[in-house]
């Protein structure tokens, strides 16, 4: 699973995306049949301010990968999307799935690769 410490890339706004990222999936996977709905919205809200912070940062700064990275969170903001709006008609099944299995391994991976160039490029540009 995710692990706190594995998420921290040394550049402080992407860290504390990141931790709350975290906390606010946690939060979506313990809810309760029923109550999922109000914890995904928050996670998917705080997924789309946190993407766009990190869009923002990569557009000033001139990120040499900013395309990909940027196409990568929209992917995953579109499937957020079609899960709310399943969540919306009272169907759970899709986002348990996502929460217990696609997100972990995608956040996982986006950390190990696409973020952690992304900060380690933000910490040059702007040391």
């Amino acid at each position: 699973m995710l692990a706190p410490d594995s998420i921290t890339l040394g550049y402080a706004v992407m860290d504390r995306d990141h931790a709350d990222s975290l906390a606010l999936w946690e939060a979506a996977s313990a809810a309760p049949a029923g109550a999922l709905q109000a914890a995904f919205a928050a996670f998917a809200a705080h997924l789309r301010e946190h993407f766009a912070r990190e869009n923002a940062l990569m557009t000033e700064h001139g990120f040499f990968a900013l395309h990909c990275h940027m196409e990568e969170h929209a992917r995953v903001l579109a499937v957020i999307a079609v899960i709310e709006a399943e969540l919306g008609e009272g169907k759970e099944e899709r986002a348990r799935k996502y929460l217990r299995f696609h997100f972990p391994d995608w956040f996982h991976t986006h950390l190990a690769t696409m973020d952690r160039v992304t900060a380690d490029f933000l910490a040059r540009a702007e040391g």
